[in-house]
């Protein structure tokens, strides 16, 4: 890998992740705060403090403004383009650009230090942020893995929507969010990275120089907190009607996290190959469940595993209900059959996607800030892919517990003529 990489950690707290790509003329920097959807209930040390649902989301938004002015606009005139996300983990804001850095990075530091709310732009906000949320509940694919995630959890924070429930973002309030700001955008919160063909070390002095106007501000960081999940599913089976032309079904299955990081990823990893394997054409009864009409183009899984939770997710948009599912509860009691062959094959499609994705600088700065907030190497993790054997997959598959499956299923309205 041609890359240069440093890390430092300034006086206030920030951390700061370099990466040099020689012969590269963009740059792309990004700052990241460990709070997202997950950021409902929070203690700060013997204090509990419960969020509106959304907050983050909401105040994401909310700092596109500086000093009266559209951030998009600010970066415009300094020819860099800018953007944001939250998730459930975190919450980012970055730009690119093939000009000058010197500017807009001082822009990025500078706006997502300072608060510029008020309550005539929180309620302005509050129109757009819910017409946003009707847009995503009026989408199948994204309504199905919600109620799906409505199904499995009952205490969990995934079930909620990141956005929010409509009540909590109709009653945010400028308090609330300026609290929520202040607790968790503090210099001690924040990682830095960017990458770039430029030299490292004058970058880094800028930012040490222009961070001592942003000491760190807390005596005790905020922490969120989890209400005790029980094993069991809230919902066996849930039905909808919606405005799709075929019927979609989806399967999840609640499984349990794991205390450590690193086994985290290394199951996250195992289970993702393993379902690569399944649905894809290297797998000989892919195309007959195709030929067959018992899956479409859009059918597929997802997984995820964290501390705090595990769990995979089957979709398909599909007439032949009972015959998927029939398919997925094969896969699941792991009587299913995987070729060695085709993990083989897989996992050196996984390895060179890994390999592409140094270059393609948007996601390897996120990957790099979710990898020093969550406490672990990117790099490192990378090579977990390299290290599995077919039967380390397979023995991480055998050990999952499958008993635990909601069902889901959006069926076309019945129309009349």
């Amino acid at each position: 890998m041609n890359i240069e990489i440093q890390k430092k950690t300034l006086k206030n707290n920030v951390r700061v992740i370099l990466i040099r790509k020689p012969d590269y003329v963009q740059s792309f920097f990004l700052c990241g705060f460990g709070t997202g959807g997950f950021n409902v209930l929070e203690k700060v040390g013997n204090q509990w403090i419960e969020n509106p649902t959304g907050c983050a989301h909401f105040l994401e938004h909310q700092m596109f403004r500086y000093k009266n002015e559209d951030v998009t606009d600010l970066f415009a005139r300094l020819q860099s383009q800018t953007n944001a996300f939250t998730s459930y983990s975190e919450t980012a804001y970055y730009f690119s650009t093939t000009a000058s850095i010197e500017e807009p990075l001082k822009l990025l530091l500078d706006f997502v230090q300072d608060l510029n709310i008020t309550q005539e732009t929180v309620e302005k906000e509050k129109g757009i942020i819910l017409s946003e949320y009707a847009i995503y509940d009026q989408n199948p694919d994204f309504r199905l893995i919600k109620e799906l995630y409505v199904s499995m959890y009952k205490n969990y924070p995934l079930k909620i929507d990141i956005l929010g429930t409509e009540e909590d973002i109709s009653r945010m309030s400028v308090e609330q969010l300026r609290a929520f700001y202040m607790r968790n955008y503090d210099p001690s919160e924040m990682v830095l990275v960017g990458i770039t063909g430029l030299p490292l070390e004058p970058i880094f002095d800028l930012i040490e120089k222009h961070e001592e106007n942003y000491p760190m501000q807390i005596k005790e960081k905020s922490r969120r907190q989890f209400l005790e999940e029980p094993k069991e599913i809230v919902r066996k089976t849930f039905s909808m009607d919606m405005d799709v032309a075929m019927p979609y079904i989806g399967l999840g299955y609640k499984l349990h996290g794991y205390p450590k990081v690193e086994e985290c990823l290394k199951v996250d990893v195992a289970v993702a190959l393993w379902l690569d394997c399944v649905f894809n054409p290297l797998n000989p009864n892919y195309q007959t469940w195709l030929d067959d009409q018992i899956i479409s183009q859009v059918c597929g899984a997802e997984s995820d595993f964290t501390k705090d939770h595990g769990y995979i997710i089957f979709y398909a948009q599909t007439e032949k209900i009972e015959e998927f599912k029939k398919i997925i509860g094969k896969i699941a009691a792991n009587s299913f059959f995987v070729d060695k062959e085709a993990f083989e094959s897989v996992k050196i499609q996984s390895i060179a996607r890994n390999l592409r994705s140094l270059d393609h600088f948007e996601s390897l700065a996120i990957e790099n800030m979710r990898a020093e907030l969550e406490g672990y190497d990117y790099f490192q993790a990378l090579r977990i892919v390299e290290q599995l054997t077919f039967e380390d997959v397979m023995k991480i598959v055998d050990s999952l517990d499958f008993s635990q499956v909601a069902e889901v299923v959006i069926n076309p309205e019945n129309k009349e003529e």
